[in-house]
Parts: structure tokens; sequence; C-alpha cells
């Protein structure tokens, strides 16, 4: 959800209007825009923030779970699947 909400801020940013069709998903942004525009600017912006969203969120997430929940934020032990009853 927070990609949508940084989509329609950045439309808003440029003066878009960001809109959606009834019955549309609630995450589908629909504007009326240049393909140079978007493919130029809008795009590449989004892009951008959203890396640095996904990064930061990231490491957020990690801190939360190793100061509150486990200091153990290890990832889970892969193991080899269970044979099938009769083999």
């Amino acid at each position: 959800m927070w990609q949508r909400k940084v989509m329609v801020a950045l439309m808003r940013r440029y003066g878009l209007k960001p809109y959606r069709y009834s019955g549309q998903r609630y995450t589908t942004v629909m504007a009326r825009v240049p393909k140079k525009f978007v493919h130029e600017t809008l795009w590449p912006e989004f892009q951008e923030i959203s890396l640095t969203l996904r990064t930061y969120l990231s490491e957020v997430t990690e801190r939360v779970v190793s100061e509150v929940l486990c200091q153990d934020n290890s990832e889970a032990v892969v193991v080899d699947e269970p044979r099938a009853i009769g083999d």
C-alpha cells in the first residue's frame, strides 16, 4: 500500500490528478500523462523512492525484530523434504 501512496503523491506533486474507475482494484492508480513524462521523470523517480523506502523499511524491520521480538533474526534452517510414506 505504501507504493500506491508514493505514486499518488508523486502524481500530485507534478500537478496530475490520479483516479481509478469504480470496480478497479484499490491498488490501481491512473492518470492522463504523456508517455515521455512517465518514462523520463515519473517512473524513474518512483523507482528511486521505492528503493529508498524498501531499504529503510527492511532496516527498521530487522531492528524491531532483534530488539523487541528476538535477538536471533537469522533465517530459518533449510531441511530436506520428508520422504513420502511408503518409500
